[in-house]
């Protein structure tokens, strides 16, 4: 039996749900394609807003990297033209009073210090600076130990051999930017500089400019130390090879003169071998040569660059200690007293001699105030030390009491020169 056919009641209710169910399900594909197509929108909308951001980013990048340029172009050019400035002059003094002016110009700080490695001391001396007036007397007193690392100034181990680092972290100020100045592996000094203004070298930036800028110091003052060396030749004593009476002389006077503006000290020794009458009596001139050449050697071992021995006349030495108080000239003239006692000196053919020297040890402004009066005081300096038992040192104002009957030798003329 076949079943009942619908009735049209059921078809109406069946064809109208179906109905509700294909409006509903259309509804609801439109709103999943809606949202779909705004969730394209948005991703579409940040992928755009992301490439403008990195298209802006990369154009102030670029901006800043072309002012970086820019910069560093002006800063090159202005190292480039104050190289021959730094050459123009070939004595050192000249050389390093150009370097830290230029420096402030070129580099941008108001603050410049430049400081020389003592290879003997162990030390920075600072020599010439700009916008340290009042910081300056201070600082050019002090030795700074240049550390364990001292072909590397700048480390953390040796920040404390930085004259104007150690100075500005006792004030409680930004530490300066350290440039070591090097040849090879040869430390010639520190250029420090501090208080930048606004058109200053950048220190991470810029650093291939302060290279080029601490290459072109280094060179100036290699040239200026040769330049010395070749003038000297001309004014050097023909058997010991050292600086002779006339060029000591000129070198003092000038060193005074220096030395009066700053408002520094220095210090005079006056050397004078014990008993070398009886070497050149008793084995002859030629080996007496070979002795004082000897103790010359001894004698450039025994001091600084920076310091000048000359050959006064016959046995006698002068040796000037430029930025040297009376306490470090002393330790030098000890150094020197103590070099030659070491051990006995070569003597040409002949076996070498034992001798000793007698020192005598003025200091500038302290005990004479001209070349000549502090010539005469480190004399009878000297002269006190020969009376009271020689090999030793003694100190103008230490002279004993009894030596102030004693006049000190006359020197028409150089002896031996």
């Amino acid at each position: 039996m076949e079943p009942p056919l619908p009735s049209p009641l059921l078809l109406a209710a069946t064809a109208a749900a179906f109905a509700a169910a294909c409006a509903i399900a259309f509804r609801a594909g439109r709103r999943t394609v809606a949202a779909t197509l705004r969730q394209e929108l948005l991703e579409a909308e940040r992928r755009g807003e992301a490439i403008a951001e990195e298209g802006r980013l990369r154009s102030a990048r670029l901006e800043r990297a072309n002012a970086a340029q820019a910069r560093r172009a002006a800063a090159l050019e202005r190292v480039l033209r104050a190289t021959p400035e730094l050459r123009a002059h070939l004595p050192l003094d000249s050389v390093l009073r150009n370097t830290v002016q230029a420096a402030r110009k070129s580099l941008g700080h108001r603050q410049v210090l430049l400081s020389l490695h003592d290879r003997l001391e162990g030390t920075l001396v600072p020599r010439a600076h700009v916008g340290l007036e009042d910081e300056w007397p201070s600082l050019a007193e002090a030795r700074v130990p240049a550390g364990p690392l001292a072909h590397d100034l700048v480390a953390p181990e040796t920040a404390e051999a930085a004259p104007l680092r150690s100075l500005r972290r006792r004030l409680g100020l930004a530490p300066p930017v350290a440039m070591p100045l090097a040849a090879g592996s040869r430390v010639v000094g520190l250029l420090e500089l501090a208080e930048p203004g606004s058109d200053a070298v950048d220190v991470e930036e810029d650093r291939v400019v302060l290279d080029l800028f601490a290459l072109q110091v280094v060179q100036a003052v290699r040239l200026a130390r040769a330049y010395r060396t070749v003038r000297l030749g001309t004014l050097r004593d023909a058997l010991t090879g050292v600086a002779n009476h006339g060029s000591f002389q000129e070198t003092l006077r000038h060193e005074i003169a220096r030395h009066e503006r700053s408002a520094e000290s220095l210090v005079l020794l006056m050397v004078d071998l014990d008993d070398f009458k009886a070497v050149n009596d008793r084995f002859g001139h030629p080996v007496g040569d070979a002795v004082l050449r000897g103790v010359v050697s001894r004698l450039l071992e025994s001091v600084r660059e920076m310091d000048v021995v000359a050959r006064y006349g016959g046995e006698e030495f002068a040796v000037v200690l430029p930025q040297t108080d009376a306490a470090q000239g002393s330790r030098v003239a000890e150094r020197l007293r103590a070099a030659v006692a070491a051990a006995p000196l070569p003597a040409g053919p002949a076996e070498p001699l034992p001798l000793t020297v007698s020192i005598g040890l003025a200091v500038y402004p302290e005990d004479g105030r001209t070349k000549g009066a502090l010539v005469e005081c480190a004399d009878r300096a000297l002269y006190a030390a020969k009376r009271t038992g020689k090999n030793r040192v003694v100190r103008f104002t230490r002279v004993p009491a009894a030596s102030s009957d004693l006049r000190p030798s006359l020197r028409t003329a150089p002896r031996g020169a």
